[in-house]
């Protein structure tokens, strides 16, 4: 029975992406072919164009298509991502900055993380149309929504498992530790209100619920003033991934081959990135006993990473609560243009981590 459970709580989230992405700007490959000239300073034709990932990525658009480099006498073949602003008031977030991501993955390129390379930017839109960004597609496969009930982690064996999870880690732990100062991204933060990274990501994300307005507005606010007030002093910023969860992850043979959605990137604190990975697991550990991979647990978790030589950590129920609060302003934001029938998945869903974040507020 848990094991429907969790499939149903996957087929929402991929019914929900693919709902919210029906409604995104269409890319012109008449127009993108063009712009990729000016890229590679080359003629280029596009092959083999298609939408992408359907059922993952709702943030922005994305379109997946191999480009014919014709240079010196011969063809080169490269295998790219648009990645783009989905310019629909049926989108997740307010706001988009795909300058700021392409510039970070541009400035990482050159680091021992494991990201896909950039290429070229329409910072504007008026070469292709939309606001986007051009990558690498690198090979790979995606760990599922539904984690552990199908994908990579289920199709291999413990060894394999434990592989992808200490690949994972090891791959987070690399990005706390970055030097990020001498990359430029000493004041990498959020655009929004703030006296610190922390102040400004919370609030960032909040322009996003005032944006939304979703049934559940009056709620979120007393979390906001909650975190707002009880934040961490953090003396040491590092840089974040911003959303570490599973699916984030791109595996091949076991290992991580890049990390991809750096779009809620910043600088901050180690602990929250963890929590985002802990509580988004969090749902699937009651019903272990009945998934054909049982999670790991929150203690087995942070111990790979502290053996990946990752930070030392410190308040982490503070982090876990301002991960509920990510979560639930991307559930709200989905909830106030999404078939009825997946709102009501979703405000299901929900209900765990209002649970969760309420808890933790007033232990």
């Amino acid at each position: 029975r848990a094991r429907v459970q969790m499939s149903d709580i996957a087929n929402t989230l991929d019914r929900s992406v693919a709902a919210a992405k029906s409604t995104y700007a269409r890319v012109d490959p008449e127009r993108l072919a063009p712009f990729l000239e000016k890229v590679f300073g080359a003629k280029v034709s596009l092959e083999d164009i298609g939408g992408g990932a359907a059922k993952s990525g709702s943030s922005s658009g994305i379109l997946i298509f191999t480009a014919r480099i014709h240079q010196n006498g011969q063809d080169e073949l490269k295998r790219l991502v648009l990645r783009y602003d989905p310019k629909s008031d049926q989108r997740l977030f307010v706001e988009y900055d795909l300058k700021s991501e392409f510039d970070l993955l541009s400035r990482l390129r050159n680091t021992s993380i494991a990201v896909p390379t950039v290429y070229g930017l329409d910072e504007t839109g008026e070469d292709i149309g939309v606001v986007g960004f051009v990558m690498e597609c690198v090979p790979g496969e995606p760990i599922p929504t539904s984690l552990f009930t199908s994908g990579p982690l289920v199709e291999t064996d413990e060894a394999g498992r434990q592989a992808i999870y200490r690949d994972i880690l090891r791959n987070l732990a690399k990005i706390h530790n970055l030097d990020h100062v001498p990359l430029g991204l000493e004041n990498f933060t959020k655009n929004a209100e703030g006296r610190t990274p922390q102040e400004k990501l919370t609030n960032w994300w909040w322009k996003t619920w005032e944006w939304a307005r979703p049934k559940a507005y009056d709620r979120l606010v007393p979390v906001r003033e909650w975190l707002l007030v009880n934040a961490p002093a953090n003396v040491n910023p590092v840089l974040m991934h911003g959303d570490p969860n599973l699916g984030n992850y791109l595996l091949h043979e076991n290992r991580v081959a890049a990390m991809l959605d750096w779009e809620l990137s910043s600088v901050g604190a180690p602990e929250l990135d963890l929590a985002i990975q802990i509580v988004s697991m969090d749902p699937h550990r009651p019903h272990a006993d009945q998934l054909p991979v049982r999670p790991p647990s929150e203690a087995q978790w942070l111990a790979m990473y502290a053996e990946a030589g990752g930070k030392q950590l410190g308040n982490l129920d503070y982090y876990k609560v301002h991960a509920c609060y990510e979560i639930l302003i991307c559930m709200g934001s989905m909830s106030t243009y999404l078939p009825d029938d997946i709102v009501a998945q979703y405000d299901a869903m929900s209900g765990f981590y209002w649970a969760l974040c309420e808890r933790l507020m007033n232990q």
